[in-house]
């Protein structure tokens, strides 16, 4: 009989961990303000973004928030809101975001935010007129995301305007087409060998090149072809890539997980979706393999305050988590369900 992973110790450490990045109140800001470092008293946008995260995908904010009387989503809200742009809509926290994160990240993960909370950004966003034609949209995503040895955060450009629109809904698109232009290119210029994009520099010069970074950026992009429900170019070679980067002692990268997991257990989960079934018994064991190696890391305390002193660090693992739990949920004790956030709003 298969073990079944209980999540239970991770989760009654989670709103401790949380209240380790909120700002205290001293007595003189209206805003509820959150840090990205643990114990730091800086305020930031991915701080108090990445809280919506870990707390709505494991099914914690209404408990967190009832524990809160002073406290309300509109509160949040506003709180986010504060960071936009009125000029251009961009979403910034001061001249350089945590991580060197482009606005368009920024921008596109604040939005989706407040979808979570129920809210809405207060203005447009003028890269909507940049964006209005088929030549337009193509030149774009020729030219800003970067497709060479930066394809990774290049990537949060290409993907995170499109999440932006996506989430926003039809009204605010750059051009009713828009989309249809968005994947007409991507669907082209997939490469046919390893299912990723491999168009930069890099990729010339090193034409074998299959990297965690080829991973981390695609998956960008595949958040919002699973939104529209777009078939994913080449999704029997995305399988075969994923599954041949992922660490002998079950991560895709480093000791600890983060979002480089969540992207790769998207790819393998979505793509065995679309292709009903390809090297379904080998997923399950690469998604097994990762489970053996994390859960009881991430029940112990001590592991999760040395590993995760950044608050966006978590966002990707509990993101994961809420992936693995879609598809395999009897792989797991609880009876609270991990939502899926990105089956709400194509960005994270």
């Amino acid at each position: 009989m298969m073990e079944k992973y209980n999540l239970t110790p991770f989760n009654s450490m989670l709103h401790e961990w949380i209240t380790c990045f909120k700002i205290k109140d001293d007595g003189k800001r209206e805003e509820i303000q959150f840090a990205v470092k643990m114990n730091s008293q800086d305020p930031s946008l991915y701080g108090i973004c990445d809280m919506v995260f870990n707390l709505t995908i494991p099914n914690e904010f209404e408990k967190y928030l009832s524990a809160m009387p002073n406290e309300t989503k509109d509160d949040w809200i506003k709180t986010i809101q504060s960071y936009q742009n009125p000029k251009t809509g961009w979403f910034k926290e001061g001249l350089i975001n945590y991580g060197m994160h482009f606005k368009e990240h920024s921008s596109a993960f604040s939005i989706a935010a407040l979808q979570l909370l129920g809210g809405a950004p207060k203005y447009d966003f003028k890269i909507a007129k940049r964006l209005c034609s088929r030549k337009k949209v193509h030149s774009w995503l020729k030219r800003r995301p970067e497709w060479g040895i930066l394809y990774w955060p290049g990537s949060h450009r290409g993907g995170g305007v499109a999440a932006i629109f996506a989430t926003l809904g039809e009204e605010f698109y750059p051009h009713p087409q828009f989309f249809e232009w968005y994947f007409d290119w991507l669907d082209e210029n997939a490469d046919s060998e390893v299912g990723f994009w491999r168009l930069g520099w890099i990729h010339k010069i090193t034409k074998d090149r299959l990297t965690i970074q080829e991973l981390g950026g695609a998956v960008h992009y595949y958040w919002i072809y699973e939104y529209f429900d777009h078939p994913i170019p080449y999704p029997e070679k995305v399988i075969d890539s994923t599954l041949s980067l992922q660490k002998e002692f079950g991560t895709w990268d480093k000791e600890y997980s983060y979002c480089l997991d969540l992207d790769a257990i998207f790819c393998l989960t979505r793509c065995c979706e679309q292709t009903k079934g390809y090297r379904k018994e080998d997923i399950t064991g690469a998604i097994i393999k990762y489970l053996d190696y994390i859960i009881e890391k991430m029940n112990t305390k001590d592991f999760v305050y040395t590993h995760y002193q950044s608050a966006h660090t978590l966002t990707g693992y509990v993101c994961a988590i809420a992936e693995i739990y879609k598809y395999y949920p009897n792989l797991f004790e609880e009876k609270i369900e991990y939502v899926q956030t990105l089956d709400i709003t194509p960005w994270i």
